[in-house]
């Protein structure tokens, strides 16, 4: 049995982990991966950004700053997350999507948390169900496990910030109860358990169908769907941390956030102890992010027995 804290601490660690095994072969198709790499199992620098082994991308940056958040303010706080995520940004956020770019230079301009994924959305054109909403709720899942309308209240909440679409939104609510239901509960009846909770039908419809799904049915793209689906799909048909990494990764496409949300939910169940040590030396911030991890724990905990 994984003890309850290791899970909140493998969720965070996972997440940052599959952020930086994914980030140097981000936007390569699966054949050029296979050509150049063979089958990507170590954590190794370059990519597009030209980061070092270990260092990860936009995914675990927001991650932390909402991390950080939750910790700094003892509770869920959108307008505290925007000073977060604008201090990030303006010291140079690191491989910044666009609509989250949009998203917080209308923010720095003054618009209010509820209205700048809103206005994100009207200037890229409506397209705003990428899934920069999935790849940093993590956080929220573990605070708010036990207690299911808050969870999808908050992770909604965290996705307006940026991500408008309701595909986001609820994109965000739907790993977040899959973390929770991963973090106390068996994975082996996962989708039966959050389907019927997503109220979105064209997310709830996505998340259904990964029962079913072969892997030449997954698409790795960053429409938030297709890494849901891509996520959820590697972590349940393997049987370790390591192999579910490995499978997102070598999927191609938007390698480092289907990685991100892989770790997230294979680290909610397998823990930090089954997280190979050989990956969890070089990564970046290891410490703070157990740290966090920890502290949001000891929130949880308090909200439980309180």
């Amino acid at each position: 049995m994984v003890n309850l804290i290791e899970r909140f601490r493998g969720c965070l660690v996972g997440l940052a982990l599959g952020d930086a095994l994914g980030a140097p072969v981000e936007g390569m198709g699966r054949e050029e991966i296979e050509q150049r790499y063979g089958r990507v199992r170590e954590l190794f620098g370059g990519g597009w950004l030209g980061l070092g082994p270990g260092e990860w991308t936009d995914d675990t940056a927001m991650m932390l700053c909402i991390a950080r958040s939750i910790v700094g303010k003892g509770r869920f706080d959108p307008e505290d997350i925007v000073l977060k995520f604008l201090g990030w940004f303006q010291a140079g956020a690191l491989g910044i999507g666009r609509t989250t770019w949009v998203a917080l230079e209308a923010l720095r301009n003054g618009a209010s948390w509820q209205d700048a994924g809103q206005i994100a959305h009207q200037r890229v054109g409506g397209l705003s169900a990428g899934n920069g909403s999935i790849m940093r709720c993590a956080p929220i899942a573990l605070l708010d496990a036990k207690n299911r309308e808050r969870l999808i209240k908050d992770s909604i909440a965290s996705s307006l910030i940026t991500h408008w679409d309701p595909r986001a939104c609820w994109g965000a609510a739907a790993l977040n109860l899959a973390i929770s239901q991963l973090l106390y509960e068996d994975r082996g009846v996962l989708l039966d358990k959050i389907v019927g909770k997503i109220e979105q039908p064209e997310v709830r419809q996505a998340v259904a169908k990964v029962e079913v799904m072969r892997m030449e049915d997954v698409v790795p793209s960053g429409f938030v769907l297709d890494t849901l689906q891509a996520a959820l799909w590697c972590f349940l048909n393997t049987s370790s941390f390591e192999d579910a990494l490995v499978s997102a990764v070598n999927l191609g496409g938007d390698t480092d956030t289907i990685g991100a949300v892989c770790g997230a939910l294979s680290g909610a169940w397998y823990g930090l102890e089954k997280i190979p040590s050989r990956w969890q030396q070089p990564l970046a911030s290891r410490g703070e992010i157990i740290e966090l991890a920890t502290k949001i724990y000891e929130l949880a905990l308090f909200r439980t027995i309180r």
